[in-house]
């Protein structure tokens, strides 16, 4: 809790790399002089009357998109003297629908200033470090390497330094970016993270990075937390290489066994898109069977959702009742492994 009412609030929607952004944006607040708070959307009726409002939005899914678009409404409901700026993809898009809220649009996802004048201080236990940012994969079905198509990485002395800034609150960190397969010599970072003596773990992760190199560098760090969350997407190779997937469900299926082998306690969840365009029920029951045979412990479905401006959004929709009883489907079969 901040010793004087806040001016501004800071809400956040999406990825680990949109709160590590909003901790920057706290940061240099707290740096001149404004008293500032991180709250959820569903506080906003109740809270007191501030200066403003930032808001960090989501585009991954159009779920996310409209979420960010609910909180600017309720803001402007509950709070229309308040400046509202908006930052994250969701702004970044221009679409009809968030030209209509007429907010100041001030801050860009992926501008260096955000971070670059003050060392971003973490009020989570749990730090997300932001060390990447940009992909250029463009999976078919997502929009995000149109919003952050330019690449670029923190120096290891950079995210060192920040690691070794916090206060003791922070107890372990997370590594985080849009792809980390872009960050070169990953293998040096970890090493270089694992040194500073703190408990840490990394964010999302893509098959292809998954190599034996990085495997032993990471099976050699004694304060890495052995959780491995490994996008899949499907567990079909029709439905991957629609998707401009670059890896095969045996490759995927060989990555968990190698990291089972090198880490007894390892923990894996994925994330699975289920109803994209191309999967026929062939394809479903195919995904189904493959993700009960890798038995993880953690799996995020989500429905398909169209983005306009990806290939995908082109392609012929499959009906939303099956989509549906496919989502269900796998979600009640997996049980316990089912994240909403």
């Amino acid at each position: 809790m901040q010793s004087q009412a806040p001016l501004v609030y800071i809400i956040t929607y999406g990825c680990k790399v949109n709160y590590y952004e909003s901790e920057a944006v706290a940061s240099q607040l707290d740096a001149m002089g404004i008293p500032n708070q991180m709250v959820a959307d569903g506080a906003i009726s109740r809270l007191p009357h501030a200066a403003g409002f930032v808001v960090n939005s989501c585009a991954v899914t159009s779920m996310a998109e409209k979420k960010s678009r609910y909180g600017v409404s309720k803001i402007k409901k509950y709070h229309p003297q308040a400046i509202l700026v908006g930052m994250g993809c969701a702004f970044g898009r221009k679409t009809p629908e968030m030209v209509a809220l007429e907010i100041a649009d001030k801050i860009k996802a992926g501008q260096s200033r955000v971070t670059d004048t003050v060392t971003v201080q973490h009020r989570r236990e749990k730090a997300f470090i932001k060390v990447q940012d940009g992909c250029q994969n463009f999976c078919t079905y997502c929009i995000i390497p149109h919003l952050r198509n330019k690449l670029s990485y923190r120096p290891i002395d950079e995210v060192v330094a920040e690691i070794k800034a916090q206060g003791s609150h922070v107890t372990s960190v997370v590594l985080c970016g849009i792809n980390l397969c872009y960050y070169p010599h990953f293998d040096e970072l970890c090493r270089a993270v694992d040194a500073c003596g703190i408990a840490w773990e990394i964010s999302s992760l893509e098959p292809p990075m998954m190599t034996a190199q990085l495997i032993d560098t990471l099976r050699q760090c004694s304060h890495f937390v052995p959780h491995f969350h490994i996008c899949l997407q499907s567990g079909s190779d029709a439905v991957l290489t629609a998707m401009n997937r670059h890896y095969t469900t045996a490759q995927y299926a060989e990555i968990i066994a190698s990291l089972r082998a090198a880490f007894i306690n390892a923990t894996f969840g994925t994330d699975l898109i289920v109803g994209f365009p191309t999967e026929t029920q062939a394809d479903f029951e195919t995904t189904l069977n493959y993700l009960q045979t890798l038995k993880l412990d953690h799996v995020h479905i989500f429905p398909y959702s169209p983005r306009t401006g990806t290939p995908a959004a082109k392609m012929k929709p499959i009906p939303n009742h099956i989509v549906t009883a496919r989502f269900d489907k796998i979600r009640f079969t997996l049980f316990p492994y089912y994240d909403k």
